[in-house]
């Protein structure tokens, strides 16, 4: 099972996620919602620099302008980009275009059954899909788990990976990946302890999501 750690603010996070084992780090930049985890594109850089080889680091955004995100992806020197806000279809294509080397990893919330029909609309400008929670206010982040039936016949019926998120834990995130099958998981607030990234929360995560998967 392939884990991303998303929200890392610091050398000690992507640290505390690579001792982990983890294959991607996700920075959150360019934000329009509430999170307590934004970096700037420069500071991402500089993380990233210092990334071992064959770690992904994902620019993930709240941005939906096809000349702001390809500005985000330059300034950051990220390699896989997320986009968690309504943008068009065809302008993922543009972004493709100006960052051919770039993979797309376009969010989808799960909060009916109208995500299933959403999903389907993406998948053939998307090079994966990650299935995620909103609330009125964050457009991620949030700590809550959705109806992961929803999120498994989405799985079920693609044609491109599908990455599970939203309110995972390491107390969930076996039973989450037997229910839905995913190709990845992706965790952000639940392995936090007192607002930072707790390392033994982050390896237990990772070792609940290798042994269910």
């Amino acid at each position: 099972m392939r884990i991303k750690f998303c929200g890392t603010t610091s050398l000690a996070d992507m640290r505390c996620a690579v001792a982990a084992g983890c294959d991607a780090v996700g920075f959150i930049m360019g934000v329009t919602h509430p999170t307590s985890d934004a970096v700037a594109p420069a500071r991402a850089a500089e993380m990233i620099r210092r990334l071992p080889p064959f770690i992904e680091p994902v620019a993930v955004t709240h941005l939906h302008e096809t000349e702001d995100l390809i500005r985000l992806v330059r300034e950051s020197h990220c390699t896989t980009l997320q986009v968690q806000d309504t943008v068009e279809p065809a302008e993922l294509d543009d972004v493709r275009d100006a960052l051919p080397y770039v993979k797309i990893i376009k969010a989808v919330h799960v909060m009916d059954r109208s995500a299933i029909a959403t999903a389907k609309r993406y998948e053939p400008y998307a090079d994966a899909l990650i299935l995620d929670t909103r609330t009125a206010e964050r457009l991620g982040g949030t700590g809550i788990p959705h109806d992961w039936n929803i999120s498994a016949e989405i799985v079920a019926g693609s044609e491109i990976p599908v990455i599970l998120a939203g309110g995972l834990t390491p107390e969930n995130v076996a039973e989450a990946i037997r229910k839905v099958r995913p190709y990845a998981v992706d965790v952000h607030t639940g392995v936090k302890k007192d607002g930072a990234r707790n390392p033994e929360r982050t390896l237990a995560f990772a070792r609940e999501a290798r042994g269910a998967g």
